[in-house]
């Protein structure tokens, strides 16, 4: 008996129902999560990051802001693809407390500084030391001199991470931007360190299936592959020797037909050669007879040339027309398949539209939940969709606070992630937004890069972010979904909405 295999809701083969133990046992040591449903015979695995939840801080309203949001954009673009939640926010403090990671990360310029450093503001706490740890040790790889430092005050007690970047004033543009490019990049290996080295959870249980296989694929190459090779080669060699003979068969073949048609046309031309000499004889025949003897013998000659030739005639049309006969073409007639036709596709335009979220607890009444959510549009017609813009509906209107990477209009020129093809990220549609969003309880969203969603593709508004409180018994939280695609032509509702009751 065999067991259905599942990864991240995707199937991924079978498995012998013998080898579940150990690899139950294999995949606890790598920190995947493993699910078994014994009635459906059925393993459903996700990423060993799943519901880890990393916040990113950025600095104090007094550091550089925009820098400090582009590294942290980084860095959470590197995490996220993983499965961690990643939340980039500023000053909702709050958000420490129930995560698995938080850093804060600023910058800041110093007139007397001649080389740029790094600074780390260490901690008591046993887990976050660990972190630092692995944090430094990655950061020095940025060539940047990375060192701790003891931070004065009670600021460290929320349990956040503190690194700032230190550089002389006045440090060129291309400067800033490469020391950010490294930071991002080492940073993140950091956290992902502190998985492996902190949660015990190894890269092989969050690296896509894909990039697996790839590696795999192309590091080990076991004997049984080798085999396997040059069995495939072989057989490709043997199909390769069965389609030259068969090339040459139907060769021979037509050189057979061509010589039998060569031969054919030779008897013919003999065939009319020997009715031209017969009809030449008869001819001389009556001739001499005309010389020698009497006008009834050459006419006779004459008779009995005429018959001969009218002989000759008749048997060679006959042989003519034996021949037409035999060489005129067997008209067929037209057949018609029997296979139905495949009927034409018609152009339709459809999407399935779901909520994953994940929703982060608090204890206190005085601090808030956070709701991490992503709503994925997935092109389910035949038609292109292109543009798609966002409507969140909340429901009380006046007790949610909206967050997350979403720019007003105004300053998606200054804040927004530069991209290989410019700018991108997503923004709120109207610069009104938060008013419309208090009376009407709707957030509406639009990318700031053109997005095209091809068929059975499938595009993402990741990571937004919804804080509330705690509410009376009986009232609930709501959010609901809508887009809009292709100049707002089209629209599709969320299949889901998120609910949280008290």
């Amino acid at each position: 008996m065999d067991v259905e295999v599942y990864y991240s809701g995707q199937r991924g083969g079978t498995m012998p129902y013998a080898a579940l133990p150990a690899f139950r046992l294999f995949c606890k040591q790598n920190g995947f999560q493993l699910k078994w449903d014994p009635k459906q015979k059925r393993i459903d695995l996700d990423s060993g990051l799943k519901g880890k939840v990393c916040v990113l801080f950025t600095g104090s309203s007094a550091t550089e802001a925009a820098y400090e949001w582009e590294v942290l954009g980084k860095v959470q673009r590197f995490v996220s693809d993983y499965g961690m939640e990643v939340v980039l926010t500023k000053n909702n403090l709050a958000l420490a407390k129930n995560t698995d990671i938080a850093i804060r990360f600023s910058m800041k310029e110093l007139r007397l500084l001649e080389k740029p450093r790094l600074v780390l503001y260490p901690h008591e706490n046993e887990r976050q030391r660990e972190l630092i740890r692995c944090l430094q040790a990655e950061l020095k790889q940025t060539g940047i001199p990375c060192q701790q430092k003891v931070s004065k005050g009670s600021k460290q007690t929320s349990g956040i991470v503190h690194i700032q970047l230190q550089i002389p004033l006045h440090t060129e543009v291309h400067r800033r931007r490469t020391y950010g490019e490294k930071i991002a990049f080492y940073l993140a290996s950091g956290i992902l360190e502190y998985m492996q080295s902190g949660l015990r959870i190894q890269p092989l249980a969050y690296l896509p299936p894909n990039i697996l296989k790839l590696f795999y694929s192309s590091v080990w190459t076991t004997e049984e592959s080798r085999a396997a090779d040059s069995t495939t080669l072989a057989d490709a060699e043997a199909e390769l020797l069965d389609e030259v003979e068969l090339l040459l068969d139907r060769a021979e073949a037509h050189e057979d037909e061509r010589d039998g048609k060569e031969e054919s046309e030779q008897q013919e031309a003999a065939l009319l050669a020997v009715e031209n000499e017969g009809e030449e004889r008869a001819t001389q025949a009556v001739a001499g007879q005309a010389d020698a003897g009497t006008v009834e013998q050459a006419e006779a000659a004459q008779r009995a040339g005429t018959v001969e030739q009218a002989g000759a005639a008749q048997q060679a049309g006959t042989v003519q027309v034996l021949q037409a006969e035999a060489t005129a073409p067997i008209p067929i007639e037209a057949t018609t398949s029997d296979q139905p036709q495949e009927p034409s596709t018609e152009p339709r335009t459809a999407a399935e539209v779901f909520f994953d979220y994940t929703l982060i607890h608090s204890d206190s009444a005085e601090k808030p939940y956070l709701l991490i959510g992503t709503l994925q549009v997935k092109n389910t017609g035949t038609e292109v969709l292109y543009n798609p813009i966002v409507c969140l509906r909340v429901t009380p209107a006046d007790s949610i606070k909206m967050g997350g990477q979403i720019l007003p209009p105004k300053l998606v020129e200054t804040l927004a992630v530069q991209g290989s093809n410019g700018l991108k990220g997503w923004r709120y549609l109207d610069d009104d937004w938060f008013a419309q969003a208090m009376e009407r309880g709707e957030y509406w969203i639009a990318p700031i890069q053109p997005v095209v969603i091809p068929p059975q593709s499938a595009e993402s508004f990741q990571n937004f972010q919804v804080s509330f409180l705690k509410q009376e018994s009986g009232k609930a939280i709501v959010v609901e979904g809508i887009v809009l695609c292709n100049d707002q032509s089209v629209h599709f509702s969320a299949n889901n909405r998120i609910a949280v009751s008290f």
